[in-house]
């Protein structure tokens, strides 16, 4: 059974970029994609995915205020960032609960840069349980 992913970045091009990344690894169905951090926290609660993707700056909310609502509704959602913002706003985000970060540019016609984002991927899928209301 693939795994239900939600995409929330402002950059269209970024957006087709990682649905065709997900979708095309078998594991993954894109179920929704989302331009802001409005978008991202009612998109989390219509579809409680089993991971959610959030750039850090967005328009409305930014992607660590998004994550700070997610989890304050949802403890158990899997979050990982994917952004090019560095540094302090990264540690920020996963104290605050994310479970993992990706750094842009997206290279995925790197293979190494493929092996980690999946690497990444696995990490986080088994780092929460599976014991979800609805699921």
């Amino acid at each position: 059974m693939k795994k239900s992913v939600v995409i929330v970045d402002d950059s269209n091009f970024l957006l087709r970029k990682l649905q065709d990344f997900f979708e095309g690894s078998g594991e993954y169905e894109v179920v929704a994609t989302g331009s802001d951090g409005n978008q991202a926290v009612a998109l989390y609660r219509e579809h409680r995915p089993d991971l959610i993707t959030l750039d850090i700056t967005m328009p409305e909310k930014d992607g660590k205020q998004s994550l700070v609502e997610i989890l304050a509704g949802f403890p158990e959602a899997r979050v990982l960032i994917i952004s090019a913002v560095s540094g302090p706003a990264i540690l920020e985000c996963l104290k605050a609960g994310a479970k993992g970060y990706v750094e842009k540019p997206l290279r995925f016609e790197d293979e190494d840069f493929r092996a980690e984002f999946l690497e990444t991927l696995g990490e986080i899928s088994s780092l929460a349980s599976d014991n979800r209301i609805g699921k």
